[in-house]
């Protein structure tokens, strides 16, 4: 890369000093990594999210500077259980694992690993919720539900007590479900459509 677009890509002058070189590049780090820890993870957003980071990672090595955070570890992954409870509550540990991990580092490289582990499991999850909730709800929910707008974990967990202990649970959980599934759908087939 050369120097003057990796100046441009921190907002610097070229005479910018080693000081603010490093601050420039921890605060967009800490930007991009502040979205993997606030936000739903959204496949298609995270993916773009890993590619500025390796563009950070190239800014840093052409200027010759090093991140605020030491590079982590990648956290080992939870394989996903065989029943919808099961998948929920290893996917909600997976993506805590990785946001444990991103929180104690501002190092782009580390920042794009996890990213790019956070947008798999998060591929992996949504094709194992749609294939344990395909018979619990009909696919007839039209509205448009944004990417962003994930249901609430622990009342998905609740509804789904709710549903074991007895009639009448099932009600809310069919919602929450019905809901997941088209903001899942609407993801997955923008994917798909990317991909092609």
């Amino acid at each position: 890369m050369e120097r003057s677009k990796a100046y441009t890509l921190l907002g610097l002058e070229e005479n910018a000093t080693s000081e603010e070189i490093t601050d420039a590049l921890d605060q967009v780090v800490f930007k991009v990594r502040d979205q993997f820890l606030r936000g739903a993870v959204i496949p298609k957003l995270a993916a773009s999210r890993v590619e500025r980071c390796v563009l950070l990672s190239d800014v840093a090595q052409t200027l010759g500077v090093a991140a605020l955070g030491a590079p982590v570890a990648v956290p080992q992954a939870l394989p996903l259980a065989e029943t919808l409870e099961g998948v929920v509550r290893g996917h909600l540990e997976n993506v805590r694992r990785c946001r444990t991990a991103m929180a104690a580092t501002l190092d782009p490289d580390s920042v794009a690993q996890l990213g790019n582990m956070m947008a798999n499991l998060q591929s992996e999850y949504m094709k194992a919720f749609l294939r344990h909730t395909e018979s619990l709800v009909d696919d007839d929910f039209h509205e448009a539900v944004p990417a962003r707008e994930e249901v609430d974990w622990m009342a998905l967990l609740a509804a789904m007590r709710a549903h074991e202990e007895g009639p009448g649970g099932g009600a809310l959980l069919q919602e929450l479900v019905r809901k997941e599934r088209a903001r899942m759908r609407a993801m997955v087939s923008a994917t798909a459509t990317a991909q092609h």
